[in-house]
């Protein structure tokens, strides 16, 4: 059972709070999402070129940009582009 002493430190039920960002966090996700698809289509990606564009934006660090990325990994940008 949620008591007082369980309230956020702002005063909001932590039912309520967790609702509340849970939405926002959706929100935000979507729009990541969206923005993602886009740049892959603008880029032409291949499916192959959206797994490497996806572990380059969200799982690597700030290091290097795109083309070393996968230059590193022996993977060649002109592979991950649709040509057609």
């Amino acid at each position: 059972m949620i008591k007082k002493e369980h309230y956020t430190k702002n005063g909001r039920h932590p039912e309520d709070a967790i609702f509340e960002e849970k939405t926002y966090i959706n929100k935000v996700q979507k729009h990541l999402d969206e923005v993602f698809e886009r740049l892959c289509k603008d880029l032409n990606l291949t499916d192959a070129g959206r797994d490497w564009l996806f572990e380059y934006v969200f799982n690597e660090g700030d290091t290097m940009s795109f083309e070393e990325y996968v230059e590193a990994r022996d993977a060649g940008y002109d592979l991950l582009v649709n040509t057609d």
